[in-house]
């Protein structure tokens, strides 16, 4: 319809773009099974036992970082907030209301099959940003992680959470650091990055839609009986409890020696980092396109420690204009947890 009034050489020059475009999906989305597979094998020739069933390492079991020489694939992606309380027979007064919020975060490992599913309160929530995404991350690796020596990860083209500088300072200080010999990075194309983390949240939302929910520890079991591959793991509880601190990446990143860009981000889609090339990266806009080296480091010297954490970010909790939850939400909560959910606000 767009094409109507224009020529047939445009015309041709649309279809050309578009018959392109697939093809060029087609070889990244080659790209992700290919990796997922590779991981399979890997993993069953390091984790297969004498009876020939995979016994991979449980999840927060705190594997060595580099303790298996291995590569495995994983995916991570955000994913639509769910609200609390909740219930399917829901009623109509709090239809029109908002509820508190839970944001979602979920990190997989195909070849398992297993997915990790961050439950962020929104009293913990300090932006969808660079640091709030690293941040899970790095406790992914440290606690729910197999302890390979390299990885693969997948992730979609959202520059403002996955595909950004940061990520790529912080990936290039895990091979630095020794907690990784090698990682990739690999993007799916705009338009086409559906893959494994939306099937585990599709399984999580169906469950969800079918439970009553009255807090966060409701959220969370709802995760664990939505499917076996999902694990949930909370970022704090609602009584103050901290599991899973948020660092400040950026800043410290560019407050050490690292450079303030990184050109042409948008247009690449693989990176590769290694401790051979240290605060290097390898760079590619197709996976059948010539990699060519950026360096990443003002000072070729620095030479980072994995004792060494930015500073923690603190949650500010609730605003104040969520006093709205205790005043309109209160109600629809479950008695016994009215006073966990929603207290009394300090200012009243």
């Amino acid at each position: 319809m767009r094409l109507a009034n224009t020529s047939d050489r445009q015309k041709q020059k649309t279809i050309d773009a578009a018959k392109a475009h697939l093809e060029a999906v087609a070889v990244e989305r080659t790209c992700y099974r290919d990796a997922c597979k590779a991981s399979w094998e890997k993993l069953k020739a390091t984790f297969t036992n004498s009876d020939g069933v995979l016994e991979a390492p449980s999840p927060s079991s705190h594997t060595t970082p580099a303790s298996h020489k291995m590569e495995v694939h994983y995916s991570f992606d955000m994913a639509q907030q769910v609200h609390y309380p909740s219930d399917p027979l829901q009623p109509g007064p709090i239809y029109f209301l908002t509820p508190r919020k839970c944001g979602i975060f979920g990190v997989c490992c195909e070849a398992i099959p297993r997915q990790v599913t961050y439950l962020i309160d929104e009293a913990y929530n300090v932006g969808k940003g660079a640091n709030s995404i690293i941040s899970m991350l790095h406790h992914f690796f440290e606690v729910h992680g197999l302890g390979e020596t390299s990885a693969h990860l997948h992730a979609d083209n959202c520059t403002g959470q996955n595909k950004n500088r940061f990520m790529m300072y912080y990936l290039m200080w895990r091979c630095m650091t020794g907690l990784h010999d090698h990682i990739t990075i690999s993007f799916l194309l705009v338009g086409h990055t559906k893959f494994a983390p939306d099937w585990c949240f599709g399984l999580l939302k169906q469950s969800f839609r079918r439970t009553k929910i009255g807090d966060l520890e409701d959220i969370a079991n709802c995760v664990a009986q939505s499917s076996f591959v999902n694990i949930p793991q909370l970022i704090g509880s609602l009584d103050g409890t901290m599991f899973v601190p948020t660092y400040d990446w950026s800043s410290f990143f560019e407050e050490t020696t690292v450079k303030t860009a990184l050109k042409g981000i948008t247009q690449l889609h693989h990176f590769r980092f290694s401790k051979l090339h240290p605060g290097k990266v390898f760079v590619k806009e197709a996976r059948n396109s010539n990699e060519r080296e950026i360096n990443l480091l003002k000072d070729v010297s620095w030479r980072p420690s994995s004792q060494q954490l930015p500073l923690p970010v603190i949650p500010n909790g609730l605003s104040q204009e969520r006093q709205y939850l205790y005043d309109k939400i209160r109600e629809f909560c479950p008695e016994q947890k009215k006073d966990i959910v929603y207290p009394r606000p300090l200012s009243i």
